[in-house]
């Protein structure tokens, strides 16, 4: 019968979603085992997790909370009367060029997609924050997932020790963050509000064995719970504490801690939260977790990238945080072999407006913002699309954010028109509408 029940787990999670590509995956990993020593599916399943886990492309999400200015950052305009006191400077592409505070990433534009084109129609935060994390607009009917518990689903193989998907760094305003939503709680973010250290509450305050009788004492309390109609809120709950029993017992949870990484190497990510962050991004990725997202909201103030005040004042701060790990980040993985297996992505929910205010502070802008995408096979070492002179109209190559969820499926391998089911019963594609970005293959 234990063989038997494993062929029966296809892998539904406790809100009623099944993957297609997980169904496939578990039946086709159930033939293989038929013959094989008589091992228990289950034994043979964890014995090659890690492994398998790894087979598939992860994805690392650099997200600039608040906008960033594209002036400032990958698309300057010299010569424009809205450009600023930011200069361009020449990169490795021959005729590209960057802002001033992007000196290692101008060396290494070979190593990117520069899209310098998106359009949306989302200039509030909250609103261009919902649709560039989850590919749909806000709808207070449903709780669109973001990306990162998407691939988290998706790659969600066997039970590990690591979560799938982390979040590194705090959004500026929590509000606005976005989670698993209708895919449930065992799918959204493991946070890391400050990296460099072991999250709080995860180091054991007892011995393992009073850990394990703790929770097979809370399980039989819930099982009573469970009776009188709770037992959905259960079997959320249960998941949660028995996932992260396995991570506070678990040796490979040294993995947040940045102590015996070289000197040298810190120094080089730049020792800011976000450098830091960018480390420990790779450090994750290296031990098989799916999604990492890093954000970056700046060391001073409190207003991240959304420089409605003091931009030219606090962009070149922020820039300067950013360059050396992102620049860092992609060296490191192209250096171990990861950066073929990794889709790195830098972006924010729109840019900034042409116009400026007398200290450099700009709004809200949807039209011409950017992203850069580098490793997994894409197809670095160019740019695409433009916005004209002065950065007002896109010009060239319209690239919206349907075209960007469809790429990351090609790139990751995940089928665009798999469904997931609301509470309500109501199917719901991955990503709706939009094109593979065919310049990056």
């Amino acid at each position: 019968m234990q063989h038997e029940q494993a062929i029966l787990d296809v892998g539904m999670s406790t809100d009623g979603v099944i993957s297609r590509r997980g169904f496939l995956r578990r039946t086709a990993a159930a033939s293989l085992g038929l013959g094989a020593l008589r091992l228990g599916w289950h034994d043979l399943l964890v014995a090659k997790a890690d492994e398998l886990r790894q087979q598939g492309k992860s994805m690392i999400l650099l997200w600039m909370d608040g906008g960033p200015s594209q002036y400032d950052t990958f698309n300057p305009k010299p010569g424009s009367k809205y450009q600023g006191p930011a200069h361009a400077i020449h990169t490795s592409l021959p005729g590209v060029q960057v802002a001033e505070g992007w000196p290692q990433m101008a060396r290494k534009l070979d190593q990117i997609a520069l899209i310098r084109s998106m359009v949306s129609d989302e200039k509030d935060h909250e609103r261009a924050i919902a649709l560039v994390r989850t590919g749909y607009h806000l709808n207070p009917a449903v709780r669109y997932p973001t990306w990162g518990s998407i691939v988290a689903r998706d790659r969600e193989r066997f039970e590990s020790e690591l979560p799938s998907f982390v979040r590194i760094g705090k959004p500026r305003i929590t509000t606005r963050d976005v989670d698993a939503g209708v895919l449930g709680v065992r799918y959204n973010p493991f946070k890391v509000d400050q990296p460099g250290a072991l999250p709080p509450n995860l180091a054991p305050q007892v011995a393992p064995t009073v850990v394990e009788r703790r929770l097979a004492l809370a399980e039989q309390l819930d099982g009573e719970f469970a009776k009188a109609g709770g037992s959905q809120a259960v079997a959320e709950k249960q998941d949660v504490y028995r996932r992260t029993s396995r991570l506070v017992l678990s040796p490979r949870v040294g993995v947040f801690d940045l102590e015996d990484e070289p000197a040298e190497l810190r120094d080089a990510y730049g020792r800011t939260e976000f450098g830091q962050g960018c480390l420990l991004a790779r450090r994750l990725v290296e031990q098989g977790v799916s999604f990492v997202e890093v954000i970056s909201t700046g060391s001073v103030g409190d207003q991240g990238w959304d420089t409605h005040r003091l931009g030219w004042e606090q962009n070149p701060l922020l820039c300067n945080e950013c360059d050396p790990a992102y620049s860092t980040l992609l060296t490191d993985l192209a250096q171990r072999g990861m950066l073929e297996n990794t889709l790195v992505v830098w972006m924010g929910e729109f840019g900034r407006t042409p116009k400026f205010k007398p200290d450099g502070g700009r709004e809200h802008y949807s039209e011409g913002w950017l992203v850069g995408l580098s490793g997994a096979g894409v197809r670095t070492g160019q740019v695409i699309g433009a916005t004209d002179h002065d950065g007002v109209h896109v010009t060239d190559r319209p690239v919206g954010v349907g075209d960007l969820f469809m790429t990351f499926c090609q790139v990751l391998g995940i089928d665009p028109a798999e469904e997931y089911i609301t509470a309500d019963r109501r199917p719901i594609k991955l990503v709706e509408h939009g094109e593979v970005i065919r310049e990056l293959f």
